[in-house]
């Protein structure tokens, strides 16, 4: 006669709270999460209603694509429902004066420049264990990332047991972090807005390489406008 099923699955609890940590096991009734919305309906319509907590959401695209506006955006709009960020500057390039632009609270916002990009993933892991943030925007253009399995796997651990969502942006989505992505999004501008003789926002498309049920080649066309809320 074998083990009785409660007997085992009692077993099988300890067995991964011990090589993992306790924080990997909660109740039910504790595992309640709601997508943070990205302010703009048609897109999260698309992803599930917006970033998930716990989960990674990939932006790829080339300079002037229309990422990094769509990243500030989206966290404007969680900033507007009170929630805190921290932005990850892996190369020193972020810009509080286009991020003021879209919308973003510089005041509210924690900006963090690692001393090396490799060390920004340690940093991103410790954040995520303190659990105060809602959302991490991972800046790593330029950052030349070079990740090992170790790294994604202690990642992923940290994430998965946070309530924060992880927003990355990169030139092109790192392989390493492929079974990690939760939603994989690739920007493609089609035209600049311009009012006058003034550049107002960016027409790109958005190509959901991937979503929650792991499909994805459906596309959406945005509308970023500067200095504007979105709907």
């Amino acid at each position: 006669m074998g083990n009785h099923p409660s007997e085992t699955l009692r077993r099988t609890l300890a067995d991964l709270q011990s090589r993992w940590g306790d924080r990997i096991i909660a109740p039910a009734s504790q595992i309640e999460a709601v997508p943070l919305p990205t302010g703009l309906a048609v897109l999260d319509n698309q992803i599930g209603g917006g970033l998930w907590p716990g989960r990674l959401t990939v932006i790829v695209g080339q300079p002037t694509s229309g990422a990094t506006t769509l990243a500030l955006k989206t966290l404007a709009s969680i900033q507007r429902g009170e929630a805190s960020a921290v932005y990850l500057d892996f190369a020193g390039q972020f810009d509080p004066y286009l991020a003021q632009r879209l919308g973003v609270g510089l005041a509210a916002l924690v900006v963090v420049e690692p001393v090396e990009p490799q060390a920004a993933f340690g940093i991103i892991r410790d954040v995520l264990q303190d659990g105060t943030p809602t959302l991490i925007v991972a800046d790593a253009y330029g950052a030349g990332l070079n990740l090992k399995s170790p790294d994604v796997r202690r990642l992923g651990q940290a994430l998965m047991a946070s309530r924060t969502a992880l927003l990355l942006m990169a030139e092109s989505a790192p392989k390493a972090l492929g079974s990690l992505t939760d939603v994989r999004l690739k920007c493609e501008r089609l035209a600049w807005i311009r009012q006058g003789r003034d550049v107002i926002g960016l027409s790109t498309r958005v190509v959901i390489d991937k979503d929650r049920a792991g499909g994805g080649g459906r596309a959406v066309q945005l509308e970023l406008l500067f200095g504007e809320e979105q709907s």
